[in-house]
Parts: C-alpha cells; sequence; structure tokens
C-alpha cells in the first residue's frame, strides 16, 4: 500500500515565493476543489423543522486573482449550480438548508466546491447573534491524520440539554471524504451522543462527499482523527471541521452569551514550531491555546515555559492582552479564542463590551503567503470589521491594503516581526507584501462575532520535490520553459527504492537501492536528497505533476510505500515592454510598465534609469539631475522566477524654458496695465503662456508672447504668475512678480451759483478708497473762450474761484492720486446769470382772501439772463417766522401760505419778496394782502347707534357768525338728521360746511359709527324626555353680549348664554342678546316634552262606552313608538307602530277573552322599553 504526502518547498525562503492564485499553487488555501459542511448548529438552520427563529444560514465567500467559473454542489444531488467569480471580487453562494447536518452519523450531504482556476474560499454558518465562520482548504492539501481542536462545551443552552431555547448545544466534528471508499478510524476524547465511550477507537466507511459528525457534551478537543488502509483501498484524504452548535468562553459558563464554533482543522503534517499571535482588537483578553504534536514537546512562550501545565497532555492554555511568541521543538498548533461579551480578564463582568466567543486557528510563520484577497462579512450584524497582520519588520514598507501602503505596524518585542491590527469596513479586501505574512480576518457586533485565517501556506516541510536548478543550484517549486531542472527528492529517513513517475504518458522510472545526493539537518533531524536520474528534465509552458512513490522503512497505518507528489508549472520568459511620458528636467518622468507573463504574474521589476540610479516598483516616477540622453532598460521577474531584460531606449531629457515678463505702471484699478512675455528656451518655441494674475479671474492660457492688458477691478497686492510650455512638452519654472493695484480717486465737485457780477466759488468733493485725499493734485477747466491771464482757464487749486460773463459753460476736473492714478470728471453745465434780476409775485384772487383759508400765490420773478437760483418770500413782515426761502424757483410756481384765522372784522399783512440771480444781484418788492375773518363750527361728539336706533339729529354750535350751513354724507340728509338704517353698519364721516355772510366758511368733519345688530339663532325646534335636561346653545356672532332668556321656567339661569333647560310642559323659550351699545338681537326655539307614560293596568272593553280602550297617556306623543301585547302562552295578540287609536281587546276581529296579558311598549326616541301587564275585565 502506499501513503500520499503532499510535498511542498524545501526552505524558508522559498516559502516566501508568491504564487499565482490562477495557476496551481503547491500546498496554499488556494486550489480548484475543496470540502465543507453545514455542521451543526443550535438554531437549525432556516426553513427546517426545530429551526429556531429564524434558523441558521450557511454561506461560502469564494474570490480569485483572475475571473474563473466555479461550481458548488451537495454530495446528495440535490443542489448544484454554476457560478462566475470576478477577479479581486467576491462571491457569496447560498447553502440551502437541506445541507445542515443537526445529528450525529453518516449523511451524504458533503458541500463540493470546484472551479476551472484556483479560488480561495471561506465558509460562514450563522443566525441572530450566533456565528461562526472558517477558511476551507484545497483538496491538494488535505491529510490522513488530525486531532480534534474545540473548547470547554459550556453554552447558554445548558450544555446538551433542554432549556428555554428548547435545543441542546454540543461539541462537534465533521469528517468528509473525498474519495469513495474511504475508511477513518476515530478515537474520541469524550463520549459521543450515540454512546460511543472516550478514547475507544472506531472505523467508518464514507463513500465521496459523505459527512460523519460527531457531537459531545464535552470538550473534544484530543479526538483522533485518521484515514488507514483497509481492505477496500488505501489510506485516502479527509476533510476534518471542528467547532460547536454553541459555546460560551470565560468565567460566566452557561450564564454568558454563547456563539457558535466553526473552524476547519489543519493537518498534524503541517503544523509547525514557531508563531506569532496579536491581540484581538477591541476585546479585553484572548484565551491561546497551544496543542502538541507530541506529550514530550519543548514549548516556550516569550523565551518562558508556558504558564500552568500540559493539561491532559495534550495542550497548554494562557489567557493573554499581548502579542506572544511561540516556539517549540516539535510541531504545535495555536489557537486563539475571543471571549464572551462582557467578559474582563479578572472575570468581573464589564459593559460597553462588543463580541463574543469566536475560534480561530492560527497558522505558524513557516507557512506565510504574500498576498491574500478577504472578504470582511457583515454577518450577523458585524459592527467593527479587523485584518490582523504578523510581518517581518523590514517588509512592514511594501505592506499594502486596497492598493494603498499601509505601515501602522508595532514592533513585536524581542523578535524581527511587527504586528497590525488594522480597522477595514465591511466588503472585499486585498492585502499583499514583497514578503510572507500570516494574517487572520475578524469581527465584532452586540453578541456576535467571527474569525478566521485569512490564507496559508500548507506544506510538509520535511518530504517533498523541488526542481534544483543546476545552473545556480536553486530550489525551485515552480519553473522556466526550455531550462534543464534536475528533479529533487527530500526524505526524512533513507530508502531502497523509489519510483518516479512524471505524469506524462512515459513509463515510470524504477531505481533500486538508490544513493541520496546530499543531506541536511532541519531542526535535530537529517533530511536526505534523492534526484531524478539522466541530463533533468525540460518542459514547455504548463501545469506539471510528478509523483515519487517511496519504501518507507518505518510502517504506520497506511502501509510502507509511501507516494510523495508534486505539482508544479512552468511559464514562458515574460516581454519586457514599458513607455514613459513628460521627459523634462525637473519633472517626475513617468515610467510604464507593459510587460506580459502569459499566466504568471509579473513578481518584480529593475528599471536601470541610465543615470547611476535605479528602481524596483512596476511603474516608477524619476527625475533627472541633467538634459540629455538616456539609455534606460528593465528587467523583469515573473512568480515562476523566469526574467528577462529589455533592449535598452534612449530617453532625451530636454530642459524647461525660463518664464519672465514685466508689466507697465502705474497700476491703477480699473485701468489696462500692459504685460509683456520676456520668457527664453533652449531647445524649441515657447508653445503655450499660462497667466495667474491672482486675482479670482480665470487662468489665462495664450499662444501668442504679444503684450496684452489686463485690468484690476479692485485695489490690492496682487503676485501674478506665469508658465510657459515649449514645443517639446516642458513646462517652465512659474516667473512671479508682485503687483501693486492701487485706487483712483471719485472725482466729484460742486457748481457755484453766481451772476456776471460775482466770482464763481468752485468746491472739490473727491475722494480716493485709501483715504490720501491730501496728496490729491487738481487741474480744473472752466470751459471760458473768455478766460485772461489775471482770470486763466484753468486753476490747479483745491477749490478755485473764476469771473465769468453771462452765459453756458462747460467745466471739468482732473484729480491725480499720489501714485499717479488720475481720472477726470464728465463735463458738468454751468450757467452764469444775467445781473438784473426782476421780482414779481401776483396774488390769486386777492379779493377773496379768507384767514382760515390757504392764500395762494404765483412767482413771476425773472432775470435779463439765465435763471432765478434764490427767492426769498416773508409772508407777513410784522412776524419773520413767515419767510421761506425757495431755491430756483420755476416760473409760475404756485406758492401758498395759511395765515392766522380770526372771526371778526377784516386785517392787512404786509407780503416782502426778494428774488437772486447771485451772491451780488439781487430786487426786492413788498404787497399788501388783504384778509377777511372766516367763522367757526363745532359739535357735539355723536353717540354709537345700533342699525335698529331712531334717526339722529346733528346739531352744529356756530361762533355767531351769521350764515347758513349744509351736511353731506353716507346716511345723513342736508339738515343733519342721520338715519342708520340708510347707512348701514360702519364709521361714516360726515361733513358741515358753514357759509358766512362774507362768503367765508368752515367746514367740519364728524365721525358717526353705527354698531351692527347681533346675530342669535337657536337652531331647530326640538323634543326632549321629561325629566331629563338639555343645554340651549345660541349661535351667536360677537363674544361681548348680555343674555336674556324667558320664560324662566325650567332653566337654571335666565341671563347666561347656555342655560340647561328641563321643562315639564310644552314650552317656547325666547332669547334676547344685547351688544355694548345696546344693540338687540332675538330668537326663539319651541320645546316639546315627552312625558312619562302612564300605563293603566286594567280596562273593561264591553262595549258600554266607558273604559273600553286600553288609553295609555301621552303614548301618542312618541313618534314611531311600538307596542306589542302576548296572551300567557305567549302568543302575539296585538302589535302597533304609533299608538293613535288604543287597543280595544280585540284580536283578528274577536274579543279577547277576560284575562291577564302581557305587554312590551318601546316608546323609542330616548325611552327605554316598558314591560308589564294588563287585564281585561268583562
Amino acid at each position: 500500500m502506499s501513503r500520499i504526502s503532499f510535498l511542498r518547498s524545501l526552505s524558508l525562503a522559498l516559502i516566501f515565493i508568491c504564487f499565482a492564485i490562477y495557476t496551481r499553487a503547491q500546498g496554499s488555501n488556494q486550489g480548484t476543489e475543496f470540502y465543507a459542511a453545514y455542521i451543526d448548529h443550535v438554531d437549525g438552520a432556516a426553513g427546517n423543522p426545530g429551526a429556531l427563529g429564524r434558523g441558521s444560514q450557511m454561506e461560502l465567500y469564494i474570490t480569485s486573482d483572475v475571473n474563473t467559473a466555479v461550481t458548488v454542489e451537495i454530495a446528495d444531488g440535490s443542489f448544484s449550480s454554476t457560478y462566475q467569480v470576478k477577479a479581486k471580487d467576491i462571491l457569496t453562494v447560498n447553502i440551502p438548508p437541506g445541507a445542515f447536518i443537526g445529528n450525529q452519523g453518516q449523511f451524504l450531504k458533503g458541500i463540493h466546491i470546484t472551479s476551472f482556476k484556483p479560488v480561495a474560499v471561506y465558509a460562514h454558518i450563522f443566525a441572530e447573534n450566533v456565528s461562526g465562520a472558517t477558511l476551507l482548504l484545497p483538496v491538494n492539501t488535505l491529510g490522513k491524520d488530525y486531532l480534534s481542536i474545540n473548547y470547554q462545551q459550556v453554552s447558554n443552552s445548558n450544555n446538551g440539554t433542554k432549556n428555554t431555547e428548547g435545543v441542546p448545544s454540543y461539541s462537534t466534528f465533521a469528517i468528509i471524504a473525498t474519495e469513495d471508499n474511504t475508511t477513518v478510524e476515530i478515537t474520541p476524547s469524550q463520549p459521543l451522543l450515540n454512546g460511543i465511550p472516550a478514547n475507544r477507537p472506531f472505523t467508518i466507511t464514507l463513500k465521496k462527499g459523505e459527512v460523519y459528525q460527531g457531537l459531545s457534551a464535552a470538550d473534544l478537543t484530543g479526538t483522533r482523527i485518521r484515514s488507514i488502509v483497509s481492505a477496500t483501498g488505501a489510506c485516502k484524504k479527509i476533510a476534518v471541521f471542528s467547532g460547536s452548535s454553541k459555546i460560551s468562553i470565560g468565567c460566566q459558563g452557561d450564564k454568558g452569551s454563547s456563539d457558535n464554533l466553526f473552524q476547519q482543522v489543519y493537518p498534524l503534517a503541517v503544523w509547525g514550531k514557531n508563531y506569532i499571535t496579536a491581540p484581538l482588537k477591541g476585546r479585553n483578553y484572548d484565551i491561546i491555546r497551544i496543542v502538541l504534536s507530541s506529550p514530550d514537546a519543548n514549548v516556550t512562550v516569550n523565551g518562558a515555559p508556558p504558564q500552568g501545565g500540559l493539561i491532559n497532555g495534550l495542550y497548554y492554555e494562557f489567557t493573554s492582552t499581548t502579542p506572544n511568541i511561540i516556539t517549540s521543538d516539535k510541531p504545535i498548533q495555536v489557537v486563539q479564542y475571543a471571549v464572551t461579551q462582557g467578559e474582563a480578564l479578572n472575570c468581573q463582568l464589564i459593559a460597553n463590551d462588543t463580541g463574543d466567543p469566536e475560534m480561530i486557528y492560527l497558522t505558524p510563520i513557516e507557512q506565510t503567503l504574500d498576498h491574500v484577497t478577504l472578504n470582511s462579512t457583515g454577518n450577523y450584524r458585524i459592527i467593527d470589521n479587523y485584518i490582523n497582520v504578523i510581518i517581518k519588520t523590514a517588509a512592514v514598507p511594501t505592506f499594502s491594503l486596497d492598493g494603498v501602503p499601509y505601515t501602522q505596524f508595532s514592533p513585536v518585542p524581542n523578535s524581527i516581526y511587527s504586528y497590525a491590527q488594522i480597522s477595514v469596513n465591511a466588503g472585499v479586501h486585498n492585502i499583499k507584501a514583497s514578503d510572507g505574512f500570516n494574517a487572520i480576518a475578524y469581527g465584532f457586533g452586540k453578541l456576535e462575532s467571527y474569525g478566521y485565517a485569512a490564507g496559508t501556506n500548507l506544506k510538509n516541510l520535511n518530504e517533498f520535490i523541488a526542481l534544483l536548478n543546476p545552473s545556480d543550484n536553486t530550489i525551485q517549486t515552480n519553473g522556466c520553459a526550455e531550462t534543464h531542472y534536475k528533479l529533487q527528492l527530500t526524505l526524512p529517513f533513507q530508502t531502497n527504492k523509489i519510483t518516479w513517475d512524471l505524469k506524462n504518458g512515459s513509463p515510470a522510472v524504477f531505481i533500486n537501492n538508490p544513493v541520496p545526493t546530499g543531506s541536511i539537518i532541519k531542526d535535530s533531524k537529517v533530511l536526505y536528497t534523492y534526484e531524478y536520474p539522466g541530463d533533468g528534465v525540460v518542459y514547455n509552458d504548463g501545469d506539471y505533476s510528478v509523483v515519487a512513490t517511496v519504501f518507507n522503512p518505518i510502517a504506520d497505518e497506511c502501509g510502507t510505500n509511501e507516494d510523495i507528489e508534486f505539482d508544479f508549472n512552468i511559464s514562458a520568459s515574460p516581454v519586457v515592454k514599458f513607455t514613459f511620458a513628460d521627459p523634462c528636467l525637473g519633472s517626475n518622468v513617468q515610467f510604464t510598465d507593459q510587460s506580459t507573463s502569459g499566466t504568471r504574474q509579473i513578481k518584480s521589476w529593475k528599471w536601470d534609469f541610465g543615470d547611476g540610479l535605479t528602481d524596483v516598483v512596476q511603474n516608477p516616477k524619476h527625475k533627472y539631475a541633467q538634459p540629455g540622453d538616456y539609455m534606460v532598460s528593465l528587467f523583469i521577474t515573473n512568480e515562476n522566477g523566469c526574467g528577462e531584460a529589455s533592449v535598452p531606449i534612449k530617453v532625451h531629457i530636454s530642459a524647461p524654458p525660463v518664464a519672465s515678463f514685466s508689466y507697465s505702471s502705474p497700476n491703477c484699478v480699473g485701468q489696462d496695465i500692459t504685460f509683456t512675455d520676456n520668457s527664453t528656451t533652449t531647445e524649441g518655441n515657447i508653445v503655450s503662456w499660462l497667466w495667474d494674475f491672482n486675482d479670482n479671474t480665470p487662468v489665462e492660457t495664450l499662444t501668442s508672447k504679444n503684450p496684452f492688458n489686463h485690468t484690476y477691478s479692485k485695489p490690492g497686492n496682487y503676485l501674478v504668475k506665469l508658465t510657459v510650455t515649449n514645443s517639446n512638452g516642458c513646462i517652465s519654472n512659474t516667473a512671479q512678480l508682485p503687483v501693486n493695484v492701487y485706487p483712483v480717486p471719485v472725482v466729484d465737485f460742486l457748481l457755484p451759483e453766481a451772476c456776471e457780477e460775482d466770482f464763481a466759488q468752485f468746491t472739490d468733493q473727491s475722494t480716493i478708497a485709501d483715504a490720501t485725499e491730501t496728496d490729491f493734485t487738481y487741474e480744473w477747466n472752466f470751459g471760458d473762450p473768455n478766460a485772461t491771464p489775471g482770470n486763466p482757464n484753468i486753476s490747479h487749486e483745491k477749490n478755485p474761484k473764476h469771473h465769468f460773463l453771462a452765459g453756458n459753460y462747460q467745466v471739468t476736473l482732473k484729480v491725480t492720486s499720489k501714485y499717479g492714478c488720475s481720472i477726470t470728471s464728465a463735463p458738468k453745465s454751468l450757467t452764469i446769470n444775467g445781473s438784473k434780476p426782476k421780482v414779481g409775485i401776483v396774488i390769486q384772487n386777492p379779493a377773496g382772501l379768507c384767514s382760515a383759508q390757504e392764500v395762494f400765490f404765483e412767482n413771476q420773478s425773472s432775470v435779463n439772463f439765465g435763471a432765478i437760483t434764490r427767492l426769498e418770500v416773508t409772508y407777513d413782515s410784522s412776524d419773520p417766522s413767515t419767510t421761506v426761502v425757495y431755491d430756483h424757483p420755476a416760473f409760475g410756481l404756485q406758492l401758498r401760505h395759511k395765515y392766522t384765522s380770526f372771526t371778526t372784522g377784516s386785517r392787512v399783512v404786509t407780503l416782502k419778496a426778494v428774488a437772486y440771480s447771485g451772491a451780488l444781484c439781487s430786487d426786492p418788492i413788498e404787497l399788501p394782502v388783504n384778509l377777511k375773518a372766516s367763522p367757526l363750527v363745532t359739535f357735539d361728539p355723536a353717540p354709537v347707534l345700533c342699525i335698529e336706533s331712531q334717526p339722529y339729529q346733528l346739531i352744529p354750535k356756530p361762533d355767531g357768525t351769521v350764515g347758513a350751513g349744509t351736511f353731506s354724507g353716507t346716511g345723513i340728509s342736508a339738515d343733519g338728521i342721520f338715519n342708520p338704517a340708510v347707512s348701514g353698519a360702519g364709521t361714516f364721516d360726515i361733513r358741515y360746511i358753514y357759509t358766512a355772510a362774507n362768503a367765508c366758511a368752515d367746514t367740519v368733519l364728524q365721525q358717526v359709527k353705527v354698531d351692527p345688530s347681533p346675530l342669535v339663532s337657536l337652531g331647530p325646534d326640538f323634543t326632549m324626555l321629561e325629566g331629563t335636561k338639555r343645554i340651549l346653545k345660541p349661535v351667536v356672532n360677537n363674544d361681548n353680549l348680555t343674555y336674556k332668556w324667558t320664560p324662566a321656567t325650567g332653566l337654571d339661569h335666565d341671563d347666561i348664554a347656555t342655560p340647561v333647560a328641563s321643562p315639564a310642559q310644552d314650552v317656547t323659550y325666547q332669547l334676547v342678546v344685547t351688544s355694548t351699545h345696546g344693540c338687540k338681537a332675538m330668537a326663539s326655539v319651541s320645546v316639546k316634552v315627552l312625558k312619562f307614560l302612564v300605563i293603566p293596568n286594567t280596562f273593561t272593553p264591553n262595549g258600554d262606552g266607558m273604559n273600553d280602550f286600553w288609553n295609555v297617556n301621552y303614548l301618542e306623543s312618541y313618534p314611531n313608538n311600538k307596542v306589542d301585547v302576548y296572551n300567557r302562552y305567549g302568543e302575539k295578540v296585538y302589535s302597533s307602530i304609533g299608538y293613535s287609536v288604543p287597543w280595544d281587546g280585540r284580536y283578528n276581529g274577536s274579543y279577547l277573552p277576560p284575562g291577564t296579558y302581557y305587554y312590551i311598549i318601546d316608546p323609542k326616541n330616548g325611552r327605554e322599553v316598558i314591560a308589564g301587564n294588563v287585564t281585561i275585565i268583562r
């Protein structure tokens, strides 16, 4: 029989060689075939019978570096589906609930994942706040010998017994066969649910894809699971998973919140000897377990023996809040546990903690990767996602997260390693570095967690085949086309037989008693090397496999023959190509790699820039120190180590142009400033000028060096910049000059009012924003053609004088600031008036001037040229306060003045007036004004009236002057009778004009107010029951009213708005409302009282005309009442709706016999039904 062992690289150096996810990657977590199981979860599966709440779900997260197809199927054939995976993205696949395994036993429910090109797969089982996740391992990395690693099975589901959740929880392991007829030996460390005792081995046989799930109420850590040889076949690879359907980790026991655990177990063959742990971010502490492959392993934690003793001869366990360096002389597996939410290191409960139990299998630093694409899930209600990374400190500068450098690492004390706890958002993330690293992805929410290894290598470091390059004796896991390699086999024992099978159709090569070609000592163990016979092997581009079957002198459960398999890739040399841009001195020349390498990724770049400097990034930028020609070359290497160099390419570095400019002065706001380009270039021509005037105007790009103008809209200091570009595309330095832009004067002045005898006085009113008016210089131009040297036309004074002849002139003023900014005003028109004004005042209606009315005058003043500039009028020469000055009075201007009124006799006042055409040119006048007495009339205030009030007589009170008057206005007659019925409601202006015998009149305005009558309504008449009460609610249009109800009988008040009525008889209530001014309105409402019924208990229908009818008093007043009468047998003998005709004791036309009858009267209208009896007597 043979034992297959999948071989990996020979040395730690080769561990860090990057694999390409789209071809074979020997020993990594990327592959083309995987198995998983939907293991037990306390909540069952969503949609399945017995599921708690919404039940659990299982999802696969699948990623790849290239586009590929993936098929997911369940072994029983119940589900199969193919999906497309996009490169660098995550595909989420929901697993049907039918795959769920909730019991112990064998189930054909293995989940099989296959892909066309290699992928990485993560599995996640979660429900509401009960979640666990794992990294899946490719089939080609699986082993045959495993230890289940779980944790102490304590849960708030009460350790496998029924509780309030209604289901138990268990420690779990699951085994999946990758081939038919797989025999597995299981030695449980604790009794299983089906009664199998602890430490008693038993065997099972599984079909391909069949799952065996073991359940226990205790910690199944240490359960040994081995694929063994049997009569049906050799040892075969199996996948093993460990976990818990729900578990609490920490001091709280079954009182603490709990989570499920779910991890795929690493084969014993790939366990390592060196681990570094980093704390889980945001948690108070972690628990670390170190599981030994052999109880005699010597383990240290941070250079000292572990805390506490060895537990069950199998593992050490301790709590931790810091990084740890863990080493052993024999293989170990380190597991990191997140504790229950609210746990403190001292077993105290703490608030504001987030997270729940999780179990994460860590990978040794011997098993690293240099790039990983992973999924930070948001399921279920994860709040914070993290990635922990362990990496050599020297490689930290090369580490990137999602293409962005990340260097926030902390050193691990006493080591060459550093660690980071990276907070990330939910979603897909890519991490990579130039050297290998270990990483875990995890996250926490309220009572929730998940965690798994982000990726790992899975190598047997003692048994493997590799490619030996004879040119330099280097060991490679992948190779290059057309290169002679030797196949080298490394074994931890000496063998006497090797069979080589190149898996290419050629016959196998059998070698007896082979001689080792060498040996090395590793970890105190001797490893022997053997080579494939002959001159070596040469491969073309492609994927290949080699199997060496060797005799193992130390036989085990899988026999003495062992198959050692080597999967590898051969690639052609890459094709080098690159481009460059911006080859100008002083610029960063951008070099862009455009090389190709078939199916393998390019791993390294080495640039030689021809100036003695190099670079190793893919697309570098390089700045040359001098212009000239440089020979640039690029050497690239792909992941297989296949390299190729480019032919050197000449790169000419051009000298840039030199920018320079000047500008004109003065520099004034709103005035053109001329800018002149003085730039030069030694190569090509300047083709572009970029001007930035630093004044929030758009940057201007010009294509000519011609001088041009720019205008600033605001004063200030501006740094003007110029950048030029030559015909080679090289951009100059930025030339810059400060430009101080100054404000310009705001020119204004006052024109004089003058006649030809005056010296015209001009007054400057110019200003400037910087308040430097004292530094102004002036230039006045009077526009005077008659100017003389003694009376010049130009003046430089601030406020000059000039003598003009009568006429019209255009005057301008030019003002210059201290910085030379000049502004000339627009011409102002000046008129110099003649020297002979003539005053003229005409009284309007001079014979009919009444003292109580305004007197009107007309200005008829004039001048021989120009205009009157001022007219001074004193309307009563005895009273200076009556003087009024009119500037520039128009000819014909109407003047008006009201004199003090008097009521008897007449008076004469004197008016004085002076007209001016300039300061020295004037003409006076005096006029008599004859005024007559005016009558004076008064009124007493009129009262407020109502619309319904009688007409009211307004009585004027003249002062005794003889005359007559008349009234006008709304609602009033000419003789003063005001009728509110005519005017309506409102306030009205009444005018009274009283004219005296001298024709002078007095007009008086009097206001009369009429209030509207209030409006009141009591609604429709109504009916009420005797003995009941009802509130009367009038509807009114005014709040300020008084109320009076009549009659007061049956009312609790007769003077309020809403009295309570309880009349005993029919009644009509009348309401009178009165406003504050006595305005009244009236309404009434009739009330019909339905009185209590008076029901006789006998009557004598014998035709004697006395008591022949059953007269129920008042029943007829109840509309739609109903009466039913029954005999003693329950037979209805009388029925009516309404009771206008009383019952006469008949039934169907015949008199009923004497006796007692029973009635039911429903009066309706709010009365209750009345039942009783009545006796017919004859």
